[in-house]
């Protein structure tokens, strides 16, 4: 299973980022997500292994 990283928590699944985060009442839109240093969309699919950090945007004024 991939390892999502969110606040200090992890996610495990396999899949669509978007899906996973979903599954556990996340909103994927209000992270970006990096991969081996990389962002990567909320519509990669992951699996075995790997390891994605997700980290939480704002906007405001």
């Amino acid at each position: 299973m991939a390892i999502i990283t969110v606040g200090g928590g992890k996610l495990e699944g396999n899949g669509r980022i978007e899906d996973i985060m979903r599954s556990n009442d996340l909103h994927p839109d209000a992270y970006i997500f990096i991969m081996e240093g990389v962002p990567v969309p909320s519509d990669t699919e992951v699996g075995d292994g790997e390891k994605v950090d997700a980290i939480r945007v704002a906007s405001g004024g």
